[in-house]
Order: C-alpha cells, then sequence, then structure tokens
C-alpha cells in the first residue's frame, strides 16, 4: 500500500502531465487553445499552493525573502484600490501561485528523478509538436489539398508567437538533454531528440518569430561570455538552427517549386512593430498616470484599444498595472536571480544542465521585452518550473526560515481561494460569457486572462 506521501507525488505528477498536455490536444469542446491552457494552469497552482507549504521548498535569502513580501504587499494594496478589484485578485494570485510553485519546483528537484521528470516532459511535449507539424504537412498531399500554410502546420497554440514564447525554453531544454544523452552514450535517444530539436528550427522559421531569435541570440551570446567551457551547448544549438533552415527550404521551397506550389508564410525580414510602439505608448502613459500603486493588476486591460489586452513589454506592463516601486522591487529580484546564475556558470562545476536553464529563463526575459510572456499561461508556468529547477541548482542548500513558511503559508490561502473559485464559478460557463461579450461589444480575440481578455466581462 503506497504511503500518503507516495499518493500525493503521483497525484501532482499526473496534474502536471496533465498541464503539459493542454498544448497537444483540445479536449474540451468550446474552449479553445488559450483558455484550456489557463484551466489547467490555475489547476496546477491551486494544487502546488497547499504543497508548496507542506512539502520541502528552495530556502530563499533573507534580503530576497523581504523584497518578496514587499512586491505581493504593493501588489494587494494596488490591487484593493484598483476599479475591479475583482480581477486585480485573480493577476495577483497567479503571480503568488507562480511563485509558489517554483519553490515548490525547486525543493522537489532536489530529487533527480523529479528532475529528469519535468525536463523530459518539456521534451516529450516538444517531440509531439514536431511530429505534428510534419504529420500535418505529409497531410497536405496525401488529402489531395496541396495547400501549404504556415499557421494551419503549427498546433497547440492559438497564435504562432505564443508558441515562440514556448520553443525560447523548449529548444535549450533540448539541447541539453541531447549533450546529456550523448556524454551517457544514449546515441539513439540523442539522435532522435536532435531530429526533433532541428524540426522546432524549422517550425521556428516557418512562423517567423523574431522574438524567438533574439531571445535565443542574446542568452546564448551570454553564456559563452560567463563560460567559454559551455560552448558545446551553443555548438549544438547553432548546428541545429542550420539544419532547420535547410529543412525550412526545403519543405517550404523546393518542394514547393518542384510542385508549382505557392506556400503561405510569414514574412521573416518583417521590420515593423506591429503596433507596439502604440500599445506601448498608452501603457507608459497609464503609468505616468498611476506612478504609486498603477492601476492595478490586470487593468491595462480594462481600458479598451484595438490593438491589445496588454503592452507586450513587460516593464511597461509591471509599471502601468503595478507602479514604480513594485516594478523596481520586480526588476532587483530579476537581477539577483541572474546574478546568481551568472556566478554559479562560472564555476568549474557547471555543466550542460545550467547552461540549458539559463539560456532558457534569459531568452524568455528576452522576449519579454517584446511579447506577452507574463501573460501567456502556457508560457508563464514554464517559466515558473525552469526557474524552480535553476533556483535548486544555484542557491545554496539550506532549510527555508519559519517566516519563509510563514509567508507562504498566509499566500497559499488567496491563492487557493481566488483561483478555485475561479475554476468553479467562471470555468463552466467560460465560452457562453466569451461569446455574450464579444457579440454585445463586437470586439475580437485578445488574450489576457482568457482568450477574450477585455474587463470586466
Amino acid at each position: 500500500m503506497k504511503s500518503p506521501s507516495a499518493i500525493t507525488y503521483t497525484l501532482l505528477a499526473l496534474i502536471f502531465t496533465s498541464f503539459c498536455l493542454s498544448a497537444t490536444e483540445t479536449w474540451h469542446l468550446g474552449y479553445g487553445w488559450h483558455d484550456q491552457q489557463r484551466i489547467y494552469q490555475l489547476g496546477l497552482l491551486c494544487a502546488c499552493a497547499p504543497l508548496a507549504v507542506l512539502l520541502p521548498q528552495t530556502a530563499l535569502p533573507r534580503p530576497v525573502l523581504l523584497l518578496l513580501v514587499g512586491l505581493f504587499l504593493l501588489g494587494l494594496c494596488s490591487s484593493a484600490l484598483a476599479v475591479w478589484p475583482e480581477w486585480a485578485l485573480k493577476e495577483w494570485s497567479r503571480y503568488g501561485g507562480l511563485l509558489l510553485l517554483a519553490l515548490l519546483v525547486g525543493g522537489l528537484a532536489e530529487r533527480p528523478t523529479w528532475q529528469n521528470f519535468m525536463l523530459w516532459a518539456m521534451a516529450a511535449t516538444g517531440f509531439i509538436h514536431a511530429l505534428q507539424f510534419l504529420v500535418y504537412y505529409m497531410t497536405a498531399f496525401v488529402s489531395g489539398v496541396r495547400m501549404l500554410d504556415a499557421d494551419l502546420l503549427f498546433n497547440g497554440f492559438s497564435n504562432p508567437r505564443f508558441f515562440g514564447q514556448f520553443q525560447v525554453m523548449l529548444m535549450p531544454v533540448m539541447a541539453l538533454l541531447v549533450e546529456r544523452c550523448r556524454q551517457q552514450q544514449r546515441l539513439a535517444l540523442a539522435a532522435l531528440l536532435a531530429l526533433a530539436l532541428v524540426t522546432q528550427w524549422c517550425i521556428a522559421f516557418t512562423l517567423g518569430g523574431r522574438g524567438l531569435w533574439l531571445g535565443l541570440l542574446v542568452s546564448h551570446l551570454a553564456l559563452l561570455l560567463i563560460n567559454r567551457k559551455l560552448w558545446r551547448i551553443l555548438a549544438l544549438q547553432a548546428a541545429a538552427a542550420l539544419l532547420g533552415f535547410l529543412l525550412f527550404l526545403l519543405l517550404f521551397k523546393l518542394i514547393p517549386l518542384w510542385l508549382g506550389l505557392d506556400p503561405a508564410l510569414r514574412d521573416n525580414w518583417r521590420t515593423s512593430l506591429s503596433g507596439r510602439e502604440r500599445i506601448w505608448q498608452w501603457a507608459w502613459e497609464m503609468a505616468l498616470a498611476n506612478p504609486w500603486l498603477g492601476a492595478g493588476p490586470m487593468h491595462y486591460s480594462a481600458i479598451h484599444n484595438p490593438i491589445a489586452a496588454h503592452p507586450h513589454q513587460v516593464i511597461l506592463q509591471w509599471l502601468a498595472e503595478w507602479g514604480f516601486a513594485a516594478t523596481l522591487i520586480a526588476l532587483a529580484l530579476g537581477a539577483w536571480g541572474l546574478m546568481r546564475g551568472a556566478r554559479h556558470l562560472h564555476q568549474a562545476s557547471a555543466n550542460e544542465l545550467d547552461a540549458g536553464l539559463w539560456v532558457a529563463i534569459v531568452g524568455a526575459l528576452v522576449l519579454a521585452q517584446v511579447d506577452g510572456v507574463f501573460v501567456m499561461p502556457y508560457t508563464e508556468t514554464w517559466l515558473a518550473l525552469l526557474i524552480g529547477l535553476a533556483l535548486a541548482r544555484w542557491s545554496k542548500s539550506a532549510t527555508p526560515s519559519r517566516t519563509q513558511r510563514l509567508t507562504c503559508a498566509i499566500i497559499a490561502i488567496p491563492v487557493l481561494l481566488v483561483l478555485g473559485s475561479v475554476l468553479i464559478s467562471e470555468v463552466p460557463t467560460l465560452p457562453q460569457s466569451i461569446d455574450a461579450y464579444m457579440i454585445e461589444h463586437r470586439t475580437g480575440w485578445t488574450p489576457r486572462f482568457w482568450s477574450q481578455g477585455w474587463i470586466p466581462m
């Protein structure tokens, strides 16, 4: 008979697996990709909130813990004073849940089984996406349709940019697993993973994700500057990118030319900001109008504009919604994490796992400067998971203080209550609510918390 702890870990593994698979197939009629991933994200956070208090977690330095307490207190005040406090509390609770998730994963990652489980789950998800892409490509010919539309060949996300947000973290993880398998002489598995990585690069060139390329370029160059001995990860990724580009030329240039087809691809060389300069300006104006506590978490979505329900820039998003003080604290916490990671990477003990985690996290943070990484449920949850793994690697091993335990217990209560109530009260009628809102206000799909992102809904 399994012990209570074994049952707990098994249930947690099942919930985590369900979250991973929420980007491979739509299971619920009427719910789009974004909403399905949000539902499974909330389910994972609700499960992890009490477990983060009961199970081992990463110990944080006292100054970092104090900054986090200050950040969430400012966010709570901002939520209470917001025009729509119930929506602001959803955003606040989601960030609280992601914090608890990262600390829980940091504690679990000290067990090699859990660390490998999470990394291979991510790689398996990427392998499924690569396989689906190739199957859809072949289906275009087998079915007789003979139409190659980039937006129809990828799966799991409602917008190619959202897929790119996942890829910026997926590709480094796949590369580190390829290198690890090579070192362990598991050559067949390394080759299979390498093929999936090459296919992911082909998808990236097909969808024209400029932010993805920028994030991976900056993060790999930073890795090389910190520790040149980890050059193998960079070389492996560069080789995969080259082979992916050649596969892209074969599938979408040579074969269509031979068959007389005209594939519908996204422009890889576009130079416009796609309207970002306007939503950035509006976010800055909102920040200046609400400098102390911001307009309230999620409240950029409370003022309708014709482009997007979020600024596509994380610093402006926090300035507008949380205020200058909270944003400075968040930047200080990010700087602490990056410096801790850089110091660890500079040590002789750093290996391909540290390199992969660094590239994935830094790449996502770079991409967050031009896209909504801290808005999309699948992306931000994986970022929290990888940060948890990094905390386990880069933090000094120590038992969490009583203050940290108490802080996590206090945060877990509203996280569980607010997000749990969303799952119970909003999710069952979500498709009808979204349809009714879009018909009444004549709006389109503008993702934020849900796929219809304007608040209140």
